[in-house]
């Protein structure tokens, strides 16, 4: 990890955890296989005890699957990833990971609406009650802890209003009163924001969206500082509940963040075109674009999110 931090991002959406059987391939193989084979029974013996580290079944683990893991985790300053199939299923996953029967959620009032719909509806039919608040009110985030609060789950920016929510500022509150903090980094990427930095425990991603780039996958992903607790969303829920990701989706995700870092500076660059130009046209009410100073998480956005001014949305 040491000699990553001195490779610059765009090396390291190429290059980070590269693996060592590669055959001077350019491109890591795709090992598409359900099960892996042993030498004999002592190999066997070893590898299912953990005295050797091998593949045994690619639902717990697959080389090119845990190239994809490691490498976004290393985007995003984390010391290993949980790749899921889906986005949801990484969200769901790691929300059961932190709540259960009797537990209280805090969730910010703008959310991804089947994110929504899992915190709001599914989760409540195992005793599990979420809390939506403003969370760009430090002070609403304060009162709505309680005794039975377990985690406090955000986007930043949301989707699709684009609040801009202090993630430093919350997470100091919630470790305060014990509590987790995980954020969705799906819209700014680790090119733009880096949360594990500013105090969230877990991030996650649907890497559906601009990990991939291409709209050719569905994928979802997480990662955190504490190794003990990515061993266990892996092997505690994303094994248990099925959410594998497909070893071909993450050979396509790592094809797709060759070019990260080239593409999000051009989504920034060319929402900036159209917000200036919206901003200009009378049939337009109001832009809102993280950008623009007069934007109410503008000062956050510069602080927290280098050169990043997102996707826009407007009224007419």
């Amino acid at each position: 990890m040491d000699k990553t931090k001195k490779l610059h991002f765009d090396t390291l959406s190429i290059h980070a955890a590269e693996q060592e059987d590669q055959n001077q391939s350019l491109n890591p193989p795709i090992y598409m296989t359900s099960t892996f084979t042993f030498t004999d029974l002592q190999q066997a013996e070893d590898t299912f005890s953990f005295k050797r580290r091998a593949y045994v079944y690619t639902r717990g683990g697959n080389p090119t699957i845990n190239l994809f893991e490691q490498r976004l985790a290393t985007l995003e300053n984390g010391v290993d990833g949980v790749a899921f199939s889906s986005g949801m299923a990484a969200i769901s996953s790691v929300v059961m990971s932190f709540a259960a029967a009797g537990d209280s959620l805090v969730a910010h009032r703008n959310l991804y609406g089947s994110t929504f719909g899992f915190l709001n509806h599914l989760i409540t039919n195992y005793g599990v009650k979420t809390k939506f608040i403003n969370m760009t009110d430090l002070n609403a985030v304060e009162k709505a802890i309680t005794s039975e609060t377990k985690l406090i789950y955000l986007e930043t920016p949301t989707n699709p209003a684009l609040e801009i929510i202090d993630i430093e500022a919350l997470a100091k509150i919630a470790h305060s009163n014990g509590v987790k903090v995980v954020v969705d980094n799906t819209f700014a990427t680790p090119v733009f924001q880096r949360p594990l930095d500013f105090g969230a425990d877990v991030v996650l991603h649907s890497a559906t969206k601009y990990i991939s780039g291409h709209g050719d996958v569905i994928g979802g992903f997480a990662t955190s500082k504490d190794f003990d607790y990515v061993q266990k969303l892996k092997f505690g829920y994303m094994c248990e509940l099925g959410g594998v990701m497909s070893p071909f989706n993450a050979w396509l995700l790592l094809r797709g963040m060759k070019t990260l870092g080239l593409r999000m500076e051009r989504h920034e660059k060319n929402a900036r075109e159209i917000a200036n130009f919206l901003r200009n046209r009378p049939e337009v009410v109001k832009v809102s674009y993280p950008g623009f100073e007069d934007h109410p998480g503008h000062d956050i956005a510069s602080r927290q999110m280098e050169g990043f001014g997102g996707i826009i949305s407007f009224e007419l």
